[in-house]
């Protein structure tokens, strides 16, 4: 069930691509639809996309708390909306990807966290990485601002580091 939560954790960081075209307002009030969508209608729908332990604490979820982060990305870079995207591909893209590696495919344990996977954290690497760098080519930043190309990778990999803190 736990590759079936990551699959629609990737899949919906596809809405990212529609930031190319929204304007800030409309982006946020996108995230707001999606937090009250998750909140109230998809523990109904489709109640396995909840861990166990989640059951009667909707708000606190990641079902909640995913696109909660997407509308604080919307409003901080609510004038770059191409960081916002990038940035949501990312945690997309990196955290399912880590998460389903981490747990299918057997690799050593970090020594700074025995609860996360070498495998899982080179995942969010390269699945990070490669979203973000997708992600600025999608916005038209690839291929004038190599700058910021390097920062959204570097950003990935920070982001990639991050999950693994205990």
């Amino acid at each position: 069930m736990e590759a079936h939560r990551q699959l629609v954790h990737i899949g919906v960081g596809a809405l990212a691509l529609l930031l190319r075209w929204l304007t800030w307002p409309q982006a946020a009030l996108l995230a707001v639809a999606a937090i009250a969508f998750n909140a109230l209608v998809l523990p109904r729908l489709a109640p396995r996309l909840l861990r166990t332990a989640d059951h009667g604490r909707v708000w606190t979820t990641g079902l909640v708390l995913y696109p909660m982060a997407v509308l604080a990305l919307v409003l901080v870079f609510r004038s770059r909306l191409d960081l916002a995207a990038t940035a949501w591909a990312v945690l997309a893209v990196g955290d399912g990807m880590a998460t389903l590696v981490g747990a299918h495919v057997r690799t050593a344990p970090l020594p700074w966290n025995r609860e996360k996977s070498l495998g899982g954290l080179l995942a969010f690497l390269i699945a990070g990485s490669a979203a973000a760098a997708a992600m600025q080519w999608w916005g038209g930043n690839a291929q004038t601002d190599l700058w910021v190309l390097g920062v959204a990778v570097l950003a990935a990999v920070a982001a990639g580091f991050a999950e693994t803190i205990p």
